[in-house]
């Protein structure tokens, strides 16, 4: 085998192996994973310190956030009295964080009055860029953890009806040997005092007013006083739209539907309330009206002063049913928007000593359910249950009436019977065919026995003195109570009235729809069944119902003024 033969023997033979290893190489799979797995290494790798990265990252964002909300919570306070951006960079700097805010993140608003701040927001922002230390080899060099914040504290613009039990309970209790109403007096004046006056004092510890740090005219506090029904004066009643049977009294008789409604509208017509008392016997003059005249029982609404308001509540006094559905109307009715153009007509009425009727400071009010900073708030507050309401049936409130009154004597009236077309004569009880007046003259015998002369007859011309005048229903109920008008069986009866059953689903509908409308409801029950069910059930949830007695009813209205002044700081 000469050299070229033998060159391409060994050239033969090499390819043969070199193919031979090839094909064992591509069948063996010894080793095939590492290379994979280096892959799934550096992969997990930089999905490691992506997470090491965010997470350092994420821990000083939340660092900053969390000094952030404590820090503008300190300086929104109204009741701290440093610089609202030094509060803020102090907390940033106490810890350690001062590298990462400025002056110029802080943004501050805030509004003084009377020398006192009733609103500050504020709004600040943070950041901090951290220094990566895996995602450079991304070309990521750092992330940013931003933390921003606001806080604000307002003192909210305060409407407050205060509806309070005067009824005939509320005169004597037992248990203190005291007047409820005097209980109430002393318990309403705190009250006042804490929400108009000094949040933070007791009224009898500052009787010359110097500790007063409430601004005039944030609060205001409507006074409905009630019984069997709530005398709402002249002046106020004459905002709406009431019917003119009479002027003698000041009340609404409201339709079972009307509670379904928050407001009490000024465009339709009410119903004014008979001026009668269903109360007294036949025999005796009118004494105890359903709807009461006294100056003393009369709405006095949004007063600004809680020296006018203790004026108010040092007169109130005890008489009557208990109408607990009808004073909430008339709180919540109060309350209500639709009031508003009345409420403003109010602030022009001048007073006999030379204001007006309502501070001027509360025009524009009742503010919206949804106005901003502002709150709506009724205190309820009852010694009882719901009683009968009297009210006169249709036909009985105008017009003329079946009685004639006498011209000549006060002490002669005469009551028609239509079934029989005949005059009852009440002050001889005797039928006839006129009412007593209208008679013409008659001939009339008289005898006299006497044992000297015998009996002794003569004749007299008799007339009926005066004249016979028709009286309306509104004349009736003046001179006499129902009762005496209803003694007649041949009448209809002039009265009904609303009972318990009726009275307690009218007050559960007005304290939904005060509910529903985000007013706050408080109940009182003032010595009264500690689980009343319709009182709890009206307040705007079970821990606004406080049961209570003679010896902690000022307690009880000082916790109530408490939570509300909580409740007026929203941050």
């Amino acid at each position: 085998m000469n050299v070229y033969e033998k060159l391409k023997y060994q050239m033969k033979n090499t390819k043969a192996a070199f193919s031979s290893r090839a094909s064992s190489f591509r069948r063996d799979e010894d080793g095939s994973m590492l290379i994979f797995a280096m892959f799934i290494l550096v992969m997990m790798l930089l999905a490691g310190g992506l997470a090491v990265d965010a997470m350092r990252t994420e821990y000083t964002r939340t660092t900053i956030q969390n000094t952030l909300d404590r820090a503008v919570l300190a300086a929104a306070d109204l009741d701290q009295t440093e610089d609202a951006k030094a509060v803020v960079l102090d907390y940033f700097a106490k810890a350690g964080l001062s590298s990462y805010i400025s002056a110029d993140d802080i943004k501050i608003n805030e509004t003084k009055a009377s020398g006192e701040f009733s609103f500050r927001r504020v709004s600040a922002t943070a950041r901090a860029d951290v220094n990566t230390i895996f995602l450079p080899m991304l070309g990521i060099k750092s992330l940013a953890a931003v933390g921003a914040g606001a806080a604000e504290e307002g003192i909210t613009d305060l409407e407050i009806s205060l509806v309070v039990d005067v009824s005939g309970s509320m005169g004597w209790d037992s248990s203190t040997g005291k007047s409820k109403i005097y209980e109430l007096r002393k318990a309403a004046k705190d009250f006042s005092f804490y929400m108009q006056c000094n949040p933070k004092a007791k009224r009898s510890d500052y009787p010359d007013n110097a500790s007063c740090t409430v601004e005039e005219g944030k609060v205001s506090i409507t006074l409905v006083p009630y019984a069997e029904q709530v005398t709402v004066g002249k002046t106020l009643l004459d905002q709406f739209k009431v019917t003119d049977e009479h002027e003698d009294s000041h009340c609404v008789t409201f339709d079972p539907d009307d509670f379904v409604y928050p407001d009490i509208p000024l465009d339709i017509e009410l119903l004014r309330t008979g001026h009668f008392d269903p109360w007294s016997d036949a025999n005796e003059s009118p004494r105890s009206r359903t709807c009461r005249t006294d100056s003393w029982r009369e709405i006095r609404p949004f007063v600004a002063k809680h020296t006018d308001m203790e004026t108010y509540i040092n007169a109130l006094s005890a008489g009557g049913n208990t109408s607990i559905d009808v004073g909430m109307k008339w709180g919540l009715g109060l309350l209500d928007p639709a009031f508003r153009i009345g409420l403003t007509n109010l602030t022009t009425t001048n007073t006999p000593d030379g204001g007006t009727f309502v501070d001027t400071k509360f025009v524009g009010r009742p503010y919206s359910y949804t106005q901003d900073y502002s709150m709506k708030v009724i205190v309820l507050m009852t010694d009882g249950v719901n009683t009968d309401q009297h009210y006169l049936n249709e036909g009985f409130r105008s017009g003329p009436s079946e009685v004639f009154r006498n011209t000549a004597d006060s002490n002669r009236y005469s009551v028609y019977n239509p079934a029989t077309d005949k005059y009852y004569h009440t002050h001889n009880n005797t039928w006839n065919d006129h009412p007593y007046g209208d008679g013409d003259d008659v001939e009339v015998e008289y005898c006299k026995k006497s044992w000297w002369y015998g009996t002794r007859c003569w004749t007299e011309t008799q007339s009926e003195p005066g004249s016979a005048v028709q009286m309306t229903f509104q004349e009736v109920f003046e001179k006499f109570p129902t009762s005496w008008y209803n003694q007649f069986s041949w009448l209809e009866t002039a009265e009904s009235n609303y009972g318990n059953t009726d009275k307690n689903a009218r007050l559960s509908e007005a304290c939904t729809a005060a509910k529903s409308n985000g007013v706050i409801v408080y109940t009182i029950g003032f010595e009264t069944d500690p689980n009343d069910s319709v009182m709890s059930g009206c307040a705007s949830s079970p821990s606004h119902f406080f049961p209570a007695t003679g010896s902690d009813l000022a307690e009880i209205f000082g916790t109530i003024a408490s939570s509300i002044n909580q409740l007026r700081l929203t941050q």
